[in-house]
């Protein structure tokens, strides 16, 4: 007795249990297509659908659902490519952490017109969380969904700006300013890159090279 004689007693010739001759593919496709419709016109399918036809088509539990779960891949990837191409997929997130009172900066950023170019704006007196502390580095990096590795601070407070997400493992760029406090350095030896005055250029240029 083979190896192959011992799986088809245990399992027949086909291990997943699924009809391959004409008929069986054809009611396969059909299964296909009405599942397709079913997503596209009301959001279903899945679980919901595509699982327990397999398994009415013969197939096992266990390879439906590894079935449903393979077709998500092609059908997120050209979802994805779909979106890119019209524009909607925001490929840098760019999110405000402030220590400021939530009353002036919200009207700032509506008079200045940088609401509509962020995509997030946290606010310390809105969270009840201060920077440096670590705590609000997460809850933005958690509110963008993004990993520490894949952020970059800019700000012009060591301490606050730099020093604090650097507690969350979040790289940053020092910017010099007139504002900056008073004890602040020149250049800070926990960023990444320093500039002197808020040298958005040199940010881009550094942001595309790095």
């Amino acid at each position: 007795m083979t190896e192959n004689d011992g799986q088809d007693r245990l399992f027949g010739p086909n291990p997943s249990g699924l009809d391959e001759s004409p008929h069986g593919m054809m009611v396969l496709v059909i299964v296909g297509m009405i599942v397709g419709l079913l997503s596209g016109m009301f959001g279903i399918g899945g679980g919901t659908v595509i699982v327990p036809a397999l398994v009415w088509l013969g197939l096992s539990q266990r390879h439906a659902a590894a079935t449903s779960m393979l077709a998500i891949v092609p059908t997120s990837i050209s979802g994805v490519i779909s979106y890119a191409h019209n524009g909607n997929v925001d490929w840098v997130a760019a999110a405000l952490l402030s220590n400021a009172q939530s009353c002036y900066t919200r009207a700032e950023l509506e008079m200045t017109g940088l609401v509509n170019v962020l995509d997030d704006v946290i606010i310390s007196s809105e969270e009840k969380i201060r920077k440096p502390a670590r705590d609000l580095y997460m809850l933005a990096l958690d509110r963008e969904f993004v990993t520490a590795k894949h952020a970059l601070m800019v700000g012009n407070d060591e301490q606050n700006d730099i020093v604090g997400a650097r507690t969350a493992g979040i790289d940053g760029v020092y910017f010099r300013t007139e504002i900056s406090p008073a004890d602040d350095p020149e250049t800070s030896s926990y960023a990444v890159r320093s500039f002197t005055g808020a040298d958005y250029e040199g940010l881009l240029d550094y942001v595309l090279n790095a």
